[in-house]
């Protein structure tokens, strides 16, 4: 099977239609989606019925959580706590149901997937060692699988615990030999945190049958999503944040956050992994 692969939509529907062109005109037999479909961007409702049309296996984000409520915006970036409200208030009931019936994990084949990690949707998988310790943790609790796909980060990643960093900007294609476990990361379709002039959408192919990855970082319309935030109120990086010390710092705060609430127990949250119906149109 030939899967595309998408992460952190963030509400960006220009970005999300030209990763879903680029990976069809490459033949894709289903479709995987690591979560934070909205948030940020203009065109929540939209980017949620692009993906339900997919068919894609979906896994909540963390921002999926914070507009249904169920993550204090206390525990959330800046640019998150300015744009939530508004997408809560833009987002379509029908769109909030299928949000809302989004499970933490889903396995599909020897691939495991979800948000941020396999214990949080709001945990950060940045260096050797997390992505390490995800995989024992693949290996413990889904023993058949050898691929764990998230996203959350925004930073297209392969990583194998024998190789170590194979790809560490997700570029080109790769091997997945079967005698290895990886984690990937496709990268963000919708907010690009790369240092780039023009911010692009990234996205992957994986192929479970030949055992390769493919990265793909797709132009897009970006005067015309940056027209669409203006016109609604929202801030300019909703589709780009051009990485810097202060985000990194942040980052490592919410991580900080997020590793002293799980230790009493209170970060914790599981559902079952199942296949949503699409959203109906109005």
């Amino acid at each position: 099977m030939r899967y595309g692969i998408l992460a952190d939509v963030h509400g960006n529907l220009f970005a999300l239609q030209a990763a879903v062109g680029r990976l069809r005109e490459e033949g894709v037999d289903g479709w995987l989606c690591a979560g934070d479909l909205v948030g940020y961007g203009p065109h929540p409702s939209e980017c949620v019925e692009v993906v339900a049309e997919l068919g894609a296996a979906c896994v909540a984000g963390n921002h999926e959580l914070l507009v249904l409520g169920e993550l204090p915006e206390g525990r959330a970036g800046r640019l998150a706590r300015e744009t939530t409200a508004w997408t809560r208030g833009e987002l379509r009931e029908d769109c909030r149901s299928f949000l809302a019936r989004l499970p933490m994990v889903v396995t599909v084949e020897d691939l495991v997937m979800a948000h941020g990690s396999l214990a949080s949707p709001e945990e950060y998988v940045t260096g050797e060692a997390q992505a390490a310790g995800q995989l024992r943790r693949l290996g413990a609790e889904h023993p058949g699988s050898r691929l764990l796909v998230v996203g959350h980060t925004h930073r297209p990643w392969l990583y194998s615990r024998e190789r170590g960093t194979v790809a560490p900007g997700g570029g080109g294609d790769a091997a997945l030999p079967r005698a290895e476990r990886f984690l990937l990361n496709p990268g963000s379709v919708g907010q690009s945190r790369q240092r780039e002039r023009e911010p692009r959408a990234r996205c992957m192919l994986v192929d479970t049958e030949r055992r390769r990855v493919r990265f793909y970082a797709v132009p897009y319309d970006v005067a015309a999503s940056r027209q669409a935030l203006r016109r609604h109120g929202l801030p300019r990086d909703g589709v780009h944040v051009r990485p810097g010390p202060l985000a990194t710092l942040e980052r490592r705060s919410r991580n900080l956050l997020r590793r002293s609430l799980a230790a009493t127990g209170l970060s914790r949250r599981r559902r079952s992994a199942r296949r949503r119906p699409a959203p109906r149109h109005r």
